[in-house]
């Protein structure tokens, strides 16, 4: 493909990001548009190069900066484009190689998608003065404050005993989770839309991932288990720093992971037996994770991250 072939698909493609971006800015009933954001960027990224890819991000930061505000621009190009960048590079590398983690995209967009949540921040509080949290916070004590009263005035004590300051305070403790959480989300969004255009547009033969074949990268449970003992340590030593809080955040995204990787395990088995019409086994099986819950499609999970029920660990993850 030549440069000039490039140069316009690349144009074509971050205008489509741009108008998302500012469709999402000034409809608020359209805000959940943001969360496709990053798949124009994924795409630049797949098809063309590391070049083409700095150019749509300068493109869209100076559009956004003059259409909208240097803020909300700041923000698309670090907590939406880039990450979608690198998650298209990381599908335009991984098509040279017959041997490649086709989830990788989705472990590698995950930690970008969170390292850039805390640039961003980082970002606003030096830069333009702005501390998000505090305004997110305020956000959140407005909504509960609101919620609380229309509870009151409908004759509902379902808040009773509730302080708004309590609830902040275990949101607030939980937001590492959350973050990880939404890069999880953004990840999963991209790349799966990413895939889903590229073969309908028929531009490149790019395998669909089956989500029933996910897995999680590494020995998760050699990891989780030494960021257990490595918390525990902390604290035997003395070091102030949360430890409470710390392993309550590190449970959280472990057990939510391993409920992912759970979840593809039911579906690789569902999906086996009723092509097999093994619908006693279907039922059993069914019952059985309605009984132990999210903790026990958690627990399957993780036996899987150890034993590799599916045999779909055919080559070493990243």
């Amino acid at each position: 493909m030549n440069n000039k072939v490039k140069l316009s698909r690349t144009l074509m493609i971050v205008t489509l990001g741009i108008l998302l971006a500012v469709i999402a800015a000034y409809v608020p009933m359209l805000g959940i548009l943001s969360a496709v954001i990053p798949v124009p960027y994924a795409i630049i990224g797949t098809l063309t190069d590391n070049k083409y890819s700095i150019l749509s991000l300068i493109i869209t930061f100076f559009v956004l900066m003059l259409g909208v505000d240097p803020v909300y621009s700041v923000s698309i190009c670090i907590v939406s484009a880039l990450p979608g960048i690198v998650i298209g590079s990381v599908v335009r590398a991984n098509m040279k190689s017959d041997e490649c983690n086709k989830f990788e995209p989705i472990y590698i967009g995950t930690i970008v998608a969170v390292v850039s949540i805390i640039i961003f921040y980082v970002v606003s509080n030096i830069v333009f003065k702005t501390n998000i949290l505090d305004s997110f916070t305020s956000i959140m004590k407005e909504a509960i404050s609101s919620q609380t009263e229309l509870l009151k005035s409908s004759g509902l004590n379902l808040a009773s005993g509730a302080k708004i300051e309590d609830l902040m305070d275990s949101i607030s403790n939980m937001l590492p989770t959350m973050i990880i959480f939404q890069g999880m989300i953004v990840a999963f969004i991209t790349y799966y839309l990413e895939v889903f255009i590229l073969k309908r547009i028929k531009t490149l033969n790019v395998e669909f991932p089956k989500f029933r074949e996910f897995y999680l990268p590494g020995n998760a449970i050699i990891i989780s288990f030494m960021l257990y003992l490595l918390v525990l340590f902390i604290e035997v030593i003395g070091v102030k720093l949360h430890t409470d809080l710390i392993m309550m955040n590190l449970q959280l995204v472990f057990s939510f992971m391993f409920m992912i990787q759970g979840i593809a395990v039911a579906i690789h088995y569902f999906n086996k037996w009723f092509r097999g019409r093994e619908n006693k086994k279907v039922f059993i099986s069914g019952f059985i994770l309605c009984i132990f819950g999210f903790m026990g499609i958690s627990f399957v999970g993780m036996l899987d991250s150890i034993i590799d029920f599916r045999k779909v660990r055919s080559y070493k993850s990243t």
